[in-house]
């Protein structure tokens, strides 16, 4: 009976782990909630630790004081940092020009040859600029307006903040693949 029940239990929760790891996209788009899904990039030939040690690379080359930046290691398996993005984002109003720092949390999984991407927002903030919000009123700066429409700021500062974390997955993806070869063959334009 015990056995039925972890089961039938097993069999109800399997699907919505499931659907939760899969909810991937090829690049991140920022929504309301932040970055809700997940980017998975294949790195053929490339083991776990291959990819886990290039990221360390990565990150030792890329992030500031990246040692104070991890904030959680697992061996060839999960590293994530918290990154810092200093004037991440520039807006110009009546030409004025407004700058928030971007604080966000990127990680990442190995698995298979695979590194599949997650980032979560910190904070965006300015001490000389409005306040910043993921949804606001008129008043404030925001990714999205609270009615649901986009004005031409929260554009702008969409597509500023998709740029950033879209940016991560290349610059990783550059080192990683830093030393794949080129064929004898192959010609350029």
């Amino acid at each position: 009976m015990k056995r039925t029940v972890i089961a039938i239990m097993f069999m109800i929760i399997s699907p919505g782990i499931k659907a939760q790891i899969t909810n991937t996209a090829d690049s991140f788009k920022v929504t309301p909630e932040g970055f809700t899904q997940s980017v998975i990039r294949e790195y053929p030939e490339k083991s776990d630790d291959e990819l886990f040690q290039s990221v360390i690379m990565w990150a030792k080359f890329t992030i500031d004081n990246y040692e104070e930046a991890i904030t959680r290691n697992i061996a060839n398996q999960y590293l994530e940092f918290r990154m810092f993005v200093p004037q991440g984002i520039a807006l110009k109003d009546n030409g004025e020009v407004y700058q928030w720092d971007v604080m966000m949390d990127v990680a990442f999984r190995f698995k298979d040859g695979k590194i599949r991407y997650d980032i979560g927002l910190v904070e965006v903030s300015s001490p000389e600029a409005p306040a910043f919000a993921f949804v606001a009123p008129p008043e404030q700066w925001s990714f999205f307006d609270s009615d649901g429409k986009t004005r031409e700021f929260n554009q702008k500062s969409q597509e500023q903040i998709n740029t950033i974390a879209n940016n991560i997955i290349r610059s990783v993806s550059a080192y990683v693949n830093r030393d794949a070869k080129i064929p004898d063959d192959a010609t350029t334009d």
